[in-house]
């Protein structure tokens, strides 16, 4: 069975005492293992934000390597793969541009010496190796977004759910099916607002665009149900269907969990059949996890807290 871990963002301090409460305990090498075999899912995100981001991939790779622990690629762990990748056409596949250096300064800093920053680079020779999704029997891992659609398109590309050089360097050309399709696993969807209607986002950016709710059904929501931030103007109007360019949603009896929308309050499940675990431990926020028993049904009981 699985103990699925949200998004870190470099507190390792948070991520060694959740394990402690999941009864992990590291053994002579340091390996954190669970006495019945139990296995550990990270959802991604494991740098950027946080104070102890070289320890905090210690502790996951070690994790992953020693075989106590499965591991998705995180938006941020991707990026920081485009970030550091030469483009052939100049420059990187991430430009250097100033908010995209902000994103990343704490990881920077983590590994700022020459000896360091080797061990970065065999870091992001390992972020190559994490695939993009798990389907294990019984339940389905993604760092943001399950959208078959694209699911099916990864498969099809990468049938192992990992990025290659050259998919990597097609996935940063804007219109492309490959970017598309890596922007919607793991950053999920957006949709524009409508009218002159905005909002601010976590770091203060003025934003257009909504990351919304794949997991419910548009039809059957309000906007303060289907938007990811509130719209106080529209929080009581019903979703307008029509106005969605994409109106799918998850309807699948699989659960899935997944982390990346830097969600506030007290733990919940989405529905009987997601959950995300990111509760902004970046922001003031806490690190949650699940422990999942088999279950095809989540319940609240498998939600963890510090």
């Amino acid at each position: 069975m699985y103990d699925l871990i949200g998004d870190i963002h470099g507190h390792a301090a948070e991520l060694r005492l959740m394990l402690q409460k999941l009864d992990y305990a590291p053994d002579a090498q340091g390996i954190y293992r669970h006495a019945a075999g139990r296995q550990v899912i990270f959802v991604g995100d494991f740098i950027d934000r946080g104070p102890a981001i070289r320890e905090t991939l210690q502790v996951v790779r070690g994790m992953v390597d020693g075989g106590t622990a499965l591991a998705v690629m995180g938006n941020h762990e991707y990026n920081a793969l485009a970030f550091w990748t030469l483009d052939p056409a100049g420059g990187h596949l991430r430009p250097h541009r100033p908010h995209h250096i902000l994103q990343h300064i704490e990881t920077i800093r983590a590994f700022s010496t020459k000896e360091l920053f080797v061990e970065w680079q065999d870091y992001l020779a390992w972020f190559m190796r994490l695939p993009l999704f798990l389907e294990l029997p019984g339940l389905r891992v993604v760092h943001a977004c399950w959208d078959a659609r694209y699911i099916a398109y990864l498969r099809e590309q990468l049938p192992d759910a990992r990025l290659t050089p050259e998919f990597l360097l097609v996935a940063s050309r804007k219109g492309s099916d490959e970017l598309n399709a890596v922007e919607i696993t793991l950053k999920g969807h957006e949709t524009a607002l409508p009218g002159d209607h905005h909002f601010f986002d976590k770091d203060g950016h003025r934003r257009t665009m909504m990351r919304t709710a794949w997991w419910r059904n548009p039809a059957a929501a309000t906007y303060h149900e289907y938007f990811l931030e509130p719209i106080e103007a529209l929080a009581g109007q019903p979703v307008d269907v029509a106005a969605l360019p994409d109106a799918s949603y998850y309807q699948d009896e699989t659960p899935v969990f997944f982390g990346h929308y830097w969600l506030r309050g007290k733990p919940r499940l989405l529905t009987p059949h997601s959950v995300c675990l990111d509760y902004s431990v970046a922001k003031g926020g806490e690190l949650v996890a699940y422990r999942w028993q088999g279950e095809s049904v989540l319940t609240p009981a498998g939600l963890v807290r510090l």
